[in-house]
């Protein structure tokens, strides 16, 4: 296996960091930075998320670590070849827009990896920018 971490871009915010956090802290709302033409069957509860990867595998998300308006850690739970940690951070003033970026951090096979890593790196770019362009205020 062959441990990486993918990081993403770093998108100046529309909204408040903090109405940002309290957001995506409620895993209903998680959907919303995922990519739609990728992802179907999305449900959540309280504590964790899941949903489908078009033509990839059924995942679960929960929450793992969090910062008050710093950042929050996700973790995938089930799949067999592929868990990972997403991070997403808020950086700046609570009470102000700033700037948010989102860690991807797994293991892979490193041949997967290779064919992997690209769309990986489209995956945390684009859900880093559908955050940044929220606006919750």
């Amino acid at each position: 296996m062959s441990a990486f971490t993918i990081v993403s871009e770093t998108n100046p915010t529309q909204s408040t960091l903090k109405s940002l956090f309290d957001f995506l802290s409620d895993f209903k709302n998680f959907g919303s930075i995922l990519p739609e033409d990728k992802v179907e069957d999305f449900k959540f509860t309280d504590t964790e998320c899941s949903f489908n990867i078009k033509g990839i595998t059924p995942m679960t998300i929960k929450k793992v670590e969090v910062k008050e308006n710093e950042f929050i850690l996700f973790s995938s739970q089930g799949l067999a070849k592929f868990n990972f940690s997403l991070k997403v951070f808020f950086i700046g003033e609570p009470l102000q827009t700033g700037q948010c970026k989102i860690e991807l951090m797994g293991d892979l096979n490193p041949f997967i990896k290779a064919m992997a890593e690209k769309p990986l790196a489209g995956l945390t770019n684009s859900m880093s920018l559908k955050l940044s362009q929220l606006k919750l205020n």
